[in-house]
């Protein structure tokens, strides 16, 4: 037969390092309402007591539905007065046959019910008198002696190689033959570990600061392709997102194709799950019922957002033609515009999640002549435009550098070196495929010759000129292009002549004035504050004055 648990909730008004402590509301309630709705829910208590000195908080106790509050004496409300013959009191004022009483403070107020009921749980299979919530708290001490501080630990190791320290949050099982005692604690406790943010125990007003952003943390399941076939735009913008959402959790989903989009979330260490399917990751939403989904898979179906929405709170989705868009809380596409954009759809150069390395490079200020020209297709470059810009270029009469940056999914880099062995001796030719920095390579750039995607986005950041080459019918839809005055867009791959490309690139060159009313265009546009615009359409906040 399950005992019988009784519930104490030690408040009183006196607190010093954070006057009216426990009044002081913590997100939507007093902070002393927290420890009163995590004991009711609790599977394992029989009965909830206040005890407090204060009436105010005696209010608060019954509008919140605690079963019983008791007027504190005043000899137990003083600043010295340990909490075991507190706890002993409020036990034995309460009628009932209690074999366990736990005293819950009010300072630990991110316990959440199932870790609650886990730690008696875990003291009621073991048969201990008490049981002590902790959580993590390993690292290098320091303690005060005669002779001045000395390191607790012998041995200086990074935290994660070090035995782990834990420390009390404020909440304790005890039998009522330990209470007897006036002990809260046995010989031989059972330590019971929470996560480190649900055992932030409330002292100082720095503590309530990290205690309210915890409480108002939501989880973000980010799904997202990349591979060969679909480049590495996709995972580098959820991982540029997860670096600037730190006020919340975020996990990535992906499929096992999704090669590419693996390593690099390997590489910067987020946490992912691999699902075979749509089916497979509706059941996992179903279990886990994150706060918001966001699709970052190109075109969805009407199914499977239509069910998503269904499980989950808020639905976004980026770059999605697809018929899914409807049933989407948002929509976000940078690349392609719409002429008459529903209210929920986000369009254009504003909503750009730029890279962090791009967000700190250096623009160009000036580009008073061209000495350097970087050619970057990205991708598989489908139509292998490469190929064609390089055989255009090798018969300029200009003395250049040309960088060559491969996507990852070029798969003949092999046979451009018979092309760039044919250049002439006044211009000289770099090919990379696996660079270290996009970024590095543009902003040393004159001039960018590439598609029609978001690396536009990129070059406009840095206010470098752009020659674009649309790769399919879907890329000339992009707008940056049209509407940029710092772009020359050539047309659809399949349409532009080595000829046309050449002269381009020439005029470019030798038209100084052109090059600066281009730059001047690509710096009017406000292209790195699109994460924070995303940011809050994600979590759902207001776009006044975006």
């Amino acid at each position: 037969m399950k005992p019988k648990i009784l519930s104490v909730i030690p408040a009183r008004k006196g607190s010093k390092g954070i006057p009216r402590k426990n009044v002081r509301e913590l997100g939507d309630k007093p902070l002393v309402a927290h420890a009163i709705e995590t004991s009711n829910r609790s599977s394992f208590v029989d009965h909830v007591v206040l005890t407090t000195d204060s009436q105010e908080i005696a209010q608060i106790g019954r509008q919140f539905e605690v079963d019983t509050v008791i007027e504190r004496p005043k000899n137990l409300g003083k600043d010295d007065v340990p909490l075991a013959p507190v706890i002993k009191h409020a036990s034995e004022s309460v009628d009932g046959n209690f074999e366990y009483v736990v005293c819950f403070q009010p300072t630990a107020p991110l316990v959440t019910p199932e870790a609650f009921d886990e730690g008696i749980n875990a003291g009621l299979d073991s048969n201990s008198r008490s049981v002590v919530f902790v959580r993590d708290s390993t690292h290098l001490y320091w303690k005060q002696e005669n002779s001045g501080y000395e390191p607790v630990s012998s041995s200086r190791k990074n935290r994660q190689q070090m035995d782990s320290i834990v420390e009390e949050i404020g909440i304790f099982l005890t039998s009522r033959e330990l209470l007897s005692e006036e002990r809260r604690v046995g010989d031989s406790p059972v330590f019971h570990k929470v996560e480190p943010w649900q055992g932030i125990d409330i002292d100082t007003y720095g503590d309530w600061i990290l205690a309210e952003s915890n409480l108002n943390r939501k989880e973000l399941l980010y799904r997202l392709i990349g591979s060969a076939e679909a480049g590495t735009g996709h995972v580098y913008r959820g991982i540029t997102i997860a670096d600037h959402l730190f006020e919340h959790d975020i996990r990535f989903a992906v499929s096992q194709s999704d090669d590419m989009a693996i390593e690099a979330l390997e590489e910067s260490n987020y946490d992912y799950e691999i699902f075979e399917d749509d089916t497979a990751f509706l059941d996992y939403i179903r279990a886990q019922t994150p706060s918001i989904v966001v699709n970052d898979i190109l075109d969805t179906s009407a199914e499977y957002v239509e069910t998503l929405a269904k499980l989950v709170p808020r639905v976004v989705n980026f770059e999605d033609l697809g018929d899914g868009t409807i049933h989407a809380d948002a929509v976000i596409n940078a690349l392609y515009e719409h002429s008459d954009p529903p209210s929920n759809h986000y369009f254009g150069f504003k909503y750009f999640c730029l890279r962090n390395e791009f967000r700190y490079a250096t623009p160009r200020s000036a580009i008073p002549s061209v000495n350097r020209i970087m050619i970057s297709f990205g991708g598989t470059d489908e139509n292998d435009l490469t190929t064609k810009t390089l055989r255009a270029l090798a018969e300029l009469d200009q003395s250049v550098h040309i960088d060559v940056v491969l996507g990852l999914g070029y798969t003949a880099p092999e046979a451009l070196e018979s092309i760039i062995a044919k250049y002439p001796d006044h211009i000289t030719v770099e090919l990379d495929q696996n660079i270290d920095s996009m970024a590095e390579h543009m902003q040393a750039a004159d001039l960018l010759v590439t598609s029609n995607g978001r690396t536009l986005y990129e070059a406009g950041s840095l206010n470098v000129p752009v020659i674009s080459i649309a790769q399919n019918q879907r890329e000339l839809r992009h707008p940056y292009a049209h509407i940029s005055r710092g772009i020359i867009l050539l047309g659809q791959a399949n349409y532009v002549s080595e000829e046309n490309l050449r002269m381009a690139v020439e005029d470019y060159i030798t038209d100084g004035e052109q090059r600066e009313t281009m730059r001047q265009a690509l710096a009017e546009h406000d292209i790195e504050n699109g994460i924070d615009r995303i940011k809050r359409i994600l979590l759902g906040e207001s776009d006044e004055n975006w």
